[in-house]
């Protein structure tokens, strides 16, 4: 986004001017796809309600209080932001097939917000779990070291959001390959200062730290949970093992195809898998929450069904594995 405060338009940005053909000419070189474009919007739409209530549900309760609420508050907001870009403007941009040079202001905007609502997603998710760690390794300690970390990574993954928002390249939307890239291809000759320009090594190496982050910090998390469990497959551990297997699957087929890009052309079908996991991904928590989370599923059910009970306290201990199971 410096880029744009800099030049002070898109179309004055080396290797991003549109000026080679008409907004006419550019849309024709696009593809429509309103069989992906429907359905990824109305799920948009869908994700987007489904966390009013559940944010009312932490607020409302005491559930804030705890530290990993707090943690998933913020990924809330994020998601809620990545899916505004992942869904209610990719599909829209799907149906009437558009490329980056049809709308370049609109889509270098977008763009930007979708690239640092990604890394921000991603740091935050580490931070839950790794938030989970402590809590269940040092559950003597846990009080004293839980809290000061959590506003600890709150403080650098909103700071690492705008960084990444500001001061790195954008991801440009085109409908013939389905996904937000790098490169806007509004150049008619192609060369290696261009592609040197659009590349993003921020994003690079945030997929390859947050994928190896994830498989160590769930394969720790999984293990004290089953020692703690006595090795019993009791049902809190299998929801467990079932949620990191769900958020684990798309963010990963999502960070290793990005990073693909760089290194050779995808097929067709690994590019709708990637734009589809990017679509569900930042509303996975959501579902999550309402159908694993026991409390939250509880209040949730005690809010569609109009019951007059309060919502009350939840157990913060540590041990409390029905408790433990958040995103």
């Amino acid at each position: 986004m410096d880029r744009l405060i800099e030049y002070g338009s898109v179309d004055e940005i080396p290797y991003y001017n549109c000026s080679a053909k008409s907004q006419n000419e550019w849309l024709a070189t696009g593809v429509k796809r309103p069989w992906l474009g429907y359905p990824i919007t109305v799920f948009g739409v869908f994700i987007e309600i489904l966390y009013l209530p559940i944010l009312y549900i932490i607020f409302k309760s005491k559930l804030i209080k705890m530290t990993c609420y707090k943690i998933m508050v913020l990924l809330a907001f994020t998601d809620m932001t990545a899916t505004a870009c992942s869904c209610l403007i990719t599909g829209p941009l799907l149906i009437i097939g558009s490329v980056f040079c049809v709308y370049p202001t609109f889509t270098y905007i977008a763009g930007g917000f979708a690239i640092a609502t990604w890394c921000m997603s991603c740091s935050v998710t580490t931070s839950l779990f790794l938030n989970r760690v402590i809590s269940v390794a040092f559950h003597g300690l846990s009080n004293s070291i839980e809290k000061k970390l959590a506003y600890i990574c709150i403080f650098l993954c909103i700071f690492y959001g705008f960084y990444v928002l500001f001061f790195t390249p954008v991801v440009c939307f085109n409908s013939e390959w389905l996904i937000w890239l790098p490169d806007p291809l509004s150049e008619m000759k192609p060369s290696e200062q261009a592609a040197e320009y659009y590349r993003n090594r921020v994003q690079a190496w945030n997929n390859w730290i947050f994928v190896t982050c994830m498989f160590v910090l769930f394969t720790l998390y999984l293990a004290m949970i089953n020692k703690i469990s006595m090795g019993q497959k009791s049902k809190a551990a299998k929801s467990i093992f079932i949620q990191c297997c769900i958020i684990c699957f798309f963010n990963t087929v999502i960070a290793l195809v990005y990073n693909a890009l760089t290194l050779i052309t995808p097929d067709y079908w690994m590019l709708l898998l990637c734009q589809f996991c990017w679509s569900v991904n930042h509303g996975c928590p959501a579902l999550i929450y309402i159908t694993m989370n026991q409390t939250i599923k509880r209040e949730f059910k005690k809010m569609i069904l109009g019951s007059d009970k309060r919502i009350g306290s939840v157990s913060t201990h540590p041990a409390s594995l029905t408790h433990l199971s958040t995103h």
